[in-house]
């Protein structure tokens, strides 16, 4: 997979080889939360079409639950599917609009994201560092392909590297990308492409291998994290509490150890469903991600969660995802477009199994169920 070398090549490639797709989607912001002005809000589970997911907040508390565009109750905007071998192809976004019909959503400013996967946080109340779950130990079984893990529900399509303390089962290798295929909430099966895992043929390996073995969930795209952000956001109206909330966390460089600056993000107090918590203006107040150390260019992957002052009750979800293009709606009912070709040419990059969705800020008090709508369109090369 390539990208395009000149206009002429683009060109070539959308009219002569019909390699273009357009995505139309429509979603509506929260059904039950009305917007306030000046926060950052999450649109993935507004309705519409897409419909509004389901999956975030589910999971084993704690661990690492991928997202991409075959998730189950994902609902990602439509990219138009793989267009690479081996689920590592790309497209790129040649344009963007959106429009709102609802009296008071203008102005508002939309960012596109490809969300990555999130920590569901269940346990709010505990107010000390809270270890994330991103690797487990496992046991082999190769009379039925399967392994075997505890404390960790690993989901369908997750990336996985594999290590050990002795010898790995025979027909793996270390240092070497498989994909799940969950059998149940402590069993899968592994296979040796995205493709594969989707089609359920799993790696058949004839040995159980030796020592501890290891399974360590991976970004299922921008593996090493460069540009990768994160935010937190609720799948249930958090209690009163107006906590500092800082991570720790292995930047784009591979270096583990890195936490979020003095100057701390302060949640808002009884946090709405789809709010970015911390959002808004004043101090302690950011807007949509979360503060990273001085000179760090994305995260690969969270150790620690701390919420210093308990929530008392909902669950929050510390979310990674892929900034892609960001659109101002400045008047009501006119349609914000962004040409990524001309207008600024960066085509950001849309992997196979991208989950897009919407973030918004929202620039005036914006009633529930309020509308947008707009397109995508892709283009991509041989």
């Amino acid at each position: 997979m390539t990208g395009f070398t000149s206009q002429d090549d683009l060109i070539d490639a959308l009219t002569n080889g019909g390699r273009g797709y357009r995505a139309d989607w429509q979603k509506s912001t929260f059904a039950t939360t009305a917007h306030t002005a000046g926060l950052w809000y999450s649109l993935f589970r507004g309705g519409g079409n897409p419909p509004a997911d389901t999956v975030m907040g589910t999971g084993t508390n704690l661990s690492f639950q991928t997202l991409g565009m075959d998730t189950v109750g994902g609902a990602a905007i439509p990219n138009g599917g793989h267009v690479g071998a081996n689920g590592d192809g790309y497209k790129v976004l040649l344009s963007a609009a959106a429009q709102t019909a609802a009296a008071t959503t203008a102005p508002c400013v939309l960012m596109l994201v490809d969300l990555l996967g999130y920590y569901p946080i269940t346990s709010v109340t505990t107010t000390t560092a809270q270890t994330l779950i991103n690797s487990v130990a496992f046991t082999a079984a190769n009379a039925t392909d399967i392994i075997t893990t505890t404390g960790y529900d690993i989901g369908s399509l997750t990336k996985v590297r594999l290590t050990t303390t002795g010898t790995l089962p025979a027909g793996l290798a270390l240092a070497t990308d498989y994909w799940t295929i969950r059998q149940s909430a402590i069993t899968s099966k592994l296979a040796s492409t995205y493709q594969n895992a989707e089609n359920n043929v799993a790696i058949d390996f004839t040995t159980d291998g030796t020592g501890t073995h290891t399974i360590t969930a991976q970004l299922p795209r921008y593996s090493t994290g460069a540009g990768v952000q994160a935010f937190l956001t609720p799948t249930t109206v958090m209690g009163a509490a107006t906590p500092n909330l800082s991570i720790g966390y292995t930047n784009s460089e591979g270096t583990a150890g890195k936490a979020t600056p003095t100057t701390l993000p302060i949640g808002n107090s009884a946090a709405a469903v789809t709010s970015i918590v911390y959002s808004g203006t004043g101090n302690g107040k950011f807007g949509p991600f979360m503060p990273l150390a001085n000179g760090d260019a994305g995260v690969r992957s969270v150790q620690t969660a701390t919420i210093s002052t308990s929530y008392l009750s909902g669950v929050l979800n510390l979310v990674l995802c892929r900034p892609l293009l960001t659109l101002p709606i400045t008047t009501l009912g006119v349609t914000a477009e962004r040409d990524l070709v001309n207008q600024f040419a960066s085509m950001p990059r849309v992997y196979d199994g991208a989950c897009l969705a919407w973030l918004m800020l929202a620039g005036a008090a914006t009633p529930v169920a309020s509308p947008l709508s707009g397109h995508l369109e892709f283009g991509w090369n041989a």
